[in-house]
């Protein structure tokens, strides 16, 4: 079936000029320069497959922090930045380096797709993406997409789509090198380089970071520290005759001190993750057709020593696919190919004879886009074939128009997918302790959303409305003293309103947004999905080398399982208040002093884990 899809695509590709006889094509989509993407927030990547789309012709739902953004906060793991931005609740596990996860508009926390300079970024036994160790330097944009975005992304995009942009793409020449301490003996520093090769460029980043962390059991036992390195290598726009050519490879290392059981205790459980990533890209034109070929691959190596022993697990996903467009006057129409494997293996063996699960999925997807004067009209459609369960179709129609006293009106309605991930299916060791469900369906969604955008002067605000109804929802249970998981019968309704606003006067901005969510499922609220959620940015740049910045995020009570009880337990709001200044010392040096929860907030994102207090941190950058 998969190699029929690829088929199909390929054909529909090659002869895309055919089935419009007598018309004369333009490129589809020119090569989008990163360069000069990282400050703007009027032009969003991730809403198309090939080349990028104006804000003006988003029909859903999108969100996004720009590089003045991210370094006027200050903070240094991505987490905390998407507290910034509505429709996102994070739940940490305690310590920097443990598990944080995201959750979009009440979904799963694999209910996301995470993107990294084009590289999917799950891990592929869970599904989800652990945020712990995603730290903010080399990252110049950030991009949401809110709302079920199957119909071009796939089984992991079911609740939306987070990409992220860092400095590899660039090709301007740079240096860069950063280093800051404070708080529980934290210390980090990074180094980046832009290197020109005649039109193409070499970028070079290395991260390294260590802190004494504090004891997240909250028992005022042993301190659960972490470290992490990185290293990121880009070649970027390489020309090789009528080709363009981009490649990209990451490696990157956490570990991390945490503690286990239940109730939680003070233990001396490790932590120790290894992701490597890799990803090439090659564009190019035929006749009218504009083409992008890319292959990536992601292996997540994880490490696990605690109260069963050390195990392993290893993820792999290797991913090519196959984008073309063409485009004429106001119809656009852009074509996917895609083919992924995914693998997963533990040890020691779990439920699953062989030790090794796997899974491959081949995809055909379409995109019609037409853009008339003010208003924009997109229908999305994909078809995905898997090996272990069922195949699935997913749609979304979208429209947007801009009105003549700047206001602007979107809205989409589309269907999700979500597969089982790999340990869903198959289990983990011990196989005593959580057995795989092979009989599990895939969750499948509906959503809709409407949303107002207006302009006044400096003031742009806007608010949408969002409902979805997912369906075979995949949940545990316990029987017989054994864990594993089923689809449940009844649907979950989440639902709620969204608010985002800027105001900037002279060299004063202030950002906002709020989220107003409900949940439902059998009648029950949802777990760790916060009715209300709130942020507020402020910054003035004083003078022209000195910028102040202040920040405050809150996070309304929630429901958690204390899994000593099996009982659920409501966890108090929250308020995180955060400041910043940086000072230049002409045009290559910046000092910089910021604080992180500086009202030292008592808080927990998950039941019996503590969170960290008041701290303090200076840092040195260099630019060049």
């Amino acid at each position: 079936m998969k190699r029929f899809i690829l088929s199909t695509a390929l054909v529909a590709v090659i002869t895309g000029p055919a089935l419009f006889p007598g018309q004369v094509w333009a490129q589809v989509q020119a090569d989008v320069d990163n360069t000069d993407l990282f400050d703007s927030d009027e032009i969003i990547v991730a809403a198309a497959r090939l080349g990028a789309l104006s804000t003006a012709e988003v029909t859903v739902a999108a969100s996004v922090l720009t590089e003045t953004e991210i370094q006027a906060r200050g903070q240094q793991y991505v987490s905390d930045l998407l507290r910034s931005l509505p429709g996102i609740a994070v739940s940490a596990s305690g310590s920097r380096g443990t598990l944080t996860q995201i959750r979009v508009r009440g979904s799963e926390a694999n209910h996301v797709l995470v993107i990294i300079d084009g590289v999917e970024m799950a891990n592929p036994s869970d599904g989800g993406f652990d945020l712990s160790g995603l730290r903010t330097q080399d990252i110049v944009k950030i991009e949401v997409l809110r709302g079920e975005q199957s119909a071009l992304y796939g089984s992991d995009a079911i609740a939306g789509v987070i990409n992220i942009v860092t400095r590899a793409g660039e090709t301007r020449e740079q240096w860069r090198a950063s280093v800051e301490g404070g708080s529980r003996s934290t210390a980090q520093g990074q180094a980046s380089a832009v290197i020109p090769l005649g039109r193409a460029a070499l970028s070079i980043n290395g991260t390294a970071f260590r802190t004494d962390g504090f004891d997240i059991s909250g028992l005022n036992g042993e301190k659960d520290g972490s470290t992490s390195k990185s290293l990121n290598l880009g070649l970027n726009a390489l020309q090789i005759g009528g080709v363009r050519f981009d490649a990209k490879f990451g490696q990157s290392i956490l570990e991390a001190d945490f503690d286990g059981g239940s109730p939680l205790r003070n233990t001396s459980d490790n932590l120790r993750v290894d992701t490597t990533t890799a990803r090439g890209d090659l564009r190019f034109e035929t006749g009218a057709i504009d083409h992008k070929v890319s292959l990536s691959h992601l292996e997540t190596d994880t490490e696990n020593d605690g109260a069963f022993g050390l195990s392993q697990s290893v993820g792999t996903r290797s991913q090519a696919s196959w984008a073309a467009g063409l485009s004429r006057d106001t119809d656009t129409v852009t074509l996917v190919a895609e083919y992924e494997r995914e693998t997963y293996t533990n040890t020691p063996n779990f439920t699953d004879p062989n030790g090794k699960a796997e899974n491959e999925t081949g995809a055909l997807a379409a995109e019609y886009r037409r853009t008339f004067g003010a208003t924009s009209l997109t229908a999305s459609g994909r078809y995905d074939a898997n090996d272990l369960f069922k195949d699935a179709v997913t749609w979304r129609l979208g429209a947007a128009h801009t009105f003549a006293w700047d206001g602007r009106l979107r809205g989409s309605i589309g269907t999700g997918v979500k597969n089982p991930t790999l340990i869903e299916l198959f289990g983990f060791f011990p196989a005593d302790n959580f057995i795989g469900n092979p009989d599990l369906e895939p969750e499948t969604s509906i959503g809709a959303n409407i949303g107002y955008v207006q302009q006044i002067g400096n003031f742009e605000g806007s608010v949408d409305f969002f409902y979805s109804e997912l369906q075979n929802e995949i949940d545990g249970f316990v029987f017989n003293g054994v864990s594993t998981v089923r689809n449940l019968e009844r649907e979950s309704i989440r639902q709620g309103i969204e608010l985002e606003a800027s105001y900037t006067l002279d060299r004063i901005r202030l950002t906002g947004a709020a989220t107003f969510l409900d949940t439902d499922q059998a009648d029950t609220e949802e777990q760790r999905r916060p009715e209300f959620t709130g942020s507020a940015t402020l910054t003035w740049d004083a003078t022209d080398q000195l910028s102040l910045s202040a920040y405050l995020d809150h996070t309304g009570s929630q429901l958690d399982t204390d899994f000593s009880t099996f009982k659920l337990v409501e966890l108090d709001s929250f308020t995180l208040v955060g400041a910043r200044a940086a000072y230049a010392l002409g045009d290559h040096v910046t000092l910089s002093l910021r604080g992180e929860n500086l009202t030292d907030a008592d808080y927990q994102e998950l039941v019996g884990y503590a969170s960290p207090g008041r701290a303090v941190f200076a840092g040195l950058a260099l630019d060049f």
